[in-house]
């Protein structure tokens, strides 16, 4: 049982008995993704990704990578393998990295990168532009090498909180390797992701999607993959985590999210393993009670709307305001790919709940299984795919508070809220009061005036400041804008401190950035930050 959309790499060869896939094909799915962002200072890393060859085994001859720019060829290079690679295992990937020197070094801008793969299966040879699926564009990937990293402030940095690993399969969908992505990640500028594999799926044996094993082998071998490339990993950071199915207070199934939790729930309403048994194992609130100290939880896309047949068939639903607000609840991850709808229909909730007391905070993700430059999925199962640019690995960012690059010192941030979220620029905000202390994002202070500092950075690959906007909500009443700075000495930095304010009533600030006019790949940026709360003494 499965329903669609999908957003994933796609699994080509299920097929219900006694139907016709028009899709199926006798070889190995065969991927090549890469980054759609590119620092200036990496080379660009191609992913060749190639899977059930245990079922269809190969032999991987060659690679031939094509670059253009405003539809003029600028590199091109075939690497071959002699003698070629044979492959006869489930998953198998090479990164191959293309060097930006010579003449390279000073090419900016929007790219395309043409990936021909020649592999040999029984005796016959196979060519592969971009992917073997029947029925797709073999679009070039497209990417922006840019002339900057990634805006900069002093122990921030940024990742992508919701992903998916190869961890998730089944009848129709795949994710990354986990081994490559921290390679992929790093010549985007990010420096963590969360690896949050959807509870159906991690309950099942190793080699067959269609049974379960109570002994629980991939959950544990996804625990065990995870400390070993933490290990080897410097300056980078994966975060352990489940996306769990489970019931909301309409008793309805919904997605949420645990970092750092190395207790396994379950949770199997929704993931169409057995017809017209939708019932979740745990509710929201059980799953609250039962997790280990110190794991973090977070709402997961919590606004998006639900379509008709997943509601009827798999009883999936959407978080309800009540259950948003659940006490132990550290946030929501209500921007979850792009600035759709729901997401700004989560931001009126949010806003919402803070006026009423309610300490949560804002997650960012894109749900990516794979999908660092675009995806490719099933539309509808066994009959057609869709391709677009949104739910894209790290396109829309987490940025953290942390001193330390380190599963636990991050996941501590994102369950302190000492988080902003954004698809690039990054504004910043401290609180000094008439007391000692000096509260940052996620924290409380005390205090009957204060004054904001604020510090914002962007570049033109994320666009000038149009707008900065710091809000402040009084508990119980509703929410105003204390100040906007729309004239900017210097269009891509600010550092100012704002005139004194008087806080009689527990509340909260607030910042939100706003730029446009960008280089990249979107023409306008944005950031959000978690509150800081005040308590007057």
């Amino acid at each position: 049982m499965f329903l669609f959309p999908f957003f994933l790499y796609a699994e080509t060869h299920y097929r219900l008995k006694y139907f016709f896939s028009l899709y199926k094909k006798s070889e190995p799915e065969i991927i090549a993704d890469a980054p759609h962002r590119l620092d200036p200072d990496k080379p660009y890393p191609i992913m060749i990704l190639v899977k059930d060859a245990h079922i269809y085994p190969i032999e991987l001859l060659s690679v031939k990578v094509t670059l253009t720019q405003s539809a003029k060829k600028i590199y091109s290079h075939t690497f071959e393998f002699s003698p070629g690679i044979s492959l006869s295992t489930h998953y198998w990937n090479k990164i191959i990295e293309i060097p930006f020197h010579g003449s390279l070094a000073s090419t900016f801008g929007l790219m395309y990168g043409d990936v021909q793969i020649v592999t040999k299966q029984n005796g016959k040879l196979h060519v592969t532009r971009n992917n073997n699926h029947r029925f797709t564009s073999k679009t070039p990937l497209k990417f922006f090498r840019s002339k900057t990293h990634l805006p900069a402030i002093n122990n921030w940095i940024y990742g992508d909180a919701h992903t998916h690993s190869t961890y998730t399969e089944d009848q129709v969908e795949f994710g990354s390797p986990i081994s490559a992505a921290p390679k992929l990640c790093r010549a985007m500028g990010l420096s963590f992701f969360g690896v949050t594999d959807h509870s159906y799926d991690l309950d099942d044996t190793i080699d067959n999607y269609l049974l379960n094993d109570p002994n629980l082998p991939k959950w544990k071998k996804l625990q065990f993959e995870i400390d070993r490339v933490n290990l080897r990993e410097n300056g980078f950071a994966i975060l352990r985590g489940e996306e769990v199915s489970c019931t909301n207070s309409n008793n309805d199934n919904v997605h949420f999210l645990l970092f750092g939790n190395k207790k396994f729930f379950h949770g199997s309403g929704d993931g169409g393993e057995k017809w017209f048994k939708t019932q979740s194992e745990y509710s929201i609130q059980e799953i609250l009670m039962l997790k280990e100290k110190n794991v973090v939880t977070y709402a997961s896309h919590p606004t998006e709307e639900v379509p008709f047949l997943q509601r009827l068939l798999l009883k999936r639903g959407e978080w309800a305001v009540a259950d948003m607000a659940e006490k132990e609840l550290n946030g929501i991850q209500i921007l979850n790919g792009e600035t759709s709808e729901a997401f700004f229909r989560g931001m009126d909730i949010w806003k919402w709940m803070l006026r009423r007391g309610e300490k949560k905070f804002l997650l960012a993700g894109n749900d990516a299984h794979g999908n660092f430059n675009r995806f490719v999925q099933i539309s509808i199962p066994m009959l057609s795919f869709r391709e677009s640019e949104n739910q894209i690995f790290g396109k829309m960012k987490t940025a953290v508070f942390t001193h330390e690059i380190s599963e636990s010192a991050i996941i501590e941030s994102i369950g302190k809220g000492r988080t902003v979220v954004t698809n690039g620029p990054l504004l910043v905000i401290e609180l000094e009061t008439d007391s000692p202390d000096i509260g940052k994002i996620g924290e409380m202070v005390t205090g009957n005036t204060f004054v904001v500092k604020l510090h914002a950075e962007t570049t033109g690959e994320f666009g000038k400041f149009f707008s900065i906007k710091i809000f402040h909500g009084v508990i119980g009443k509703n929410e105003q804008k204390l100040f906007e700075v729309k004239e900017f000495s210097n269009p891509y930095s600010i550092h100012t401190i704002s005139n004194w304010y008087r806080a009689e009533n527990f509340s909260y600030i607030r910042a939100e950035l706003i730029t446009h006019n960008a280089h990249g790949i979107d023409r306008d940026g944005f950031c959000y930050t978690n509150p800081i709360w005040i308590r007057p003494r």
